[in-house]
């Protein structure tokens, strides 16, 4: 099992069932600030609670954004994250330019904002470039989190994509060929 800071932290709302059976209904503010996984896991979170708790273990669904709305249901862990770890180290960066651009997650049929934060695996699953999945953590509309790959994202961005060109995704394929320097 590996851990990685995320390159800055984010404030939650976490779901108070998942901090124990005695503990009140509701929500606990918090401050997320790394990540851990073993291989075939869902992402787990270490956040440090108002309670003055640090927590580790907590998964994307136990957290949101803000409150939500009264009506909000949450959405099956395994829709949030596809895949779990795939391999057993995991590396989070910061890809700036992406940070606060809009993201139609079409295959949960959200639409949210990127964090700006990239959570990858490496030591599994990535021999080949098909079997390379760097997930994108969306922060859902919802108030909920998501971790996406690319192929189930679209990025909008009023300065730079074009809706005119956005029909030519479909032709797109993985980049299953591997360039090797001398």
């Amino acid at each position: 099992m590996k851990h990685a800071n995320l390159p800055f932290h984010i404030y939650v709302w976490v779901d108070n069932k998942f901090l124990g059976e005695r503990v009140p209904e509701g929500k606990t503010f918090g401050l997320w600030h790394g990540v851990h996984s073993r291989e075939g896991q869902l992402l787990m979170a270490h956040v440090l609670l108002e309670s003055g708790a640090h927590w580790s273990g907590l998964p994307l669904h136990a957290m949101s954004c803000y409150y939500g709305p009264k009506d909000w249901v949450e959405k099956d862990p395994s829709v949030l994250m596809p895949w779990a770890a795939m391999g057993p180290n995991i590396e989070a960066w910061n890809v700036k330019y992406l940070e606060g651009v809009s993201v139609d997650c079409f295959r949960i049929e959200q639409k949210g904002r990127h964090t700006g934060i990239m959570i990858d695996w490496t030591g599994g699953f990535d021999r080949y470039p098909q079997e390379h999945k760097p997930l994108n953590l969306v922060s859902l509309d919802s108030g909920q989190f998501a971790l996406q790959p690319n192929n189930y994202c679209k990025f909008r961005d009023d300065h730079f994509i074009k809706e005119e060109f956005s029909d030519q995704c479909r032709y797109y394929r993985r980049g299953e060929k591997v360039y090797w320097g001398e």
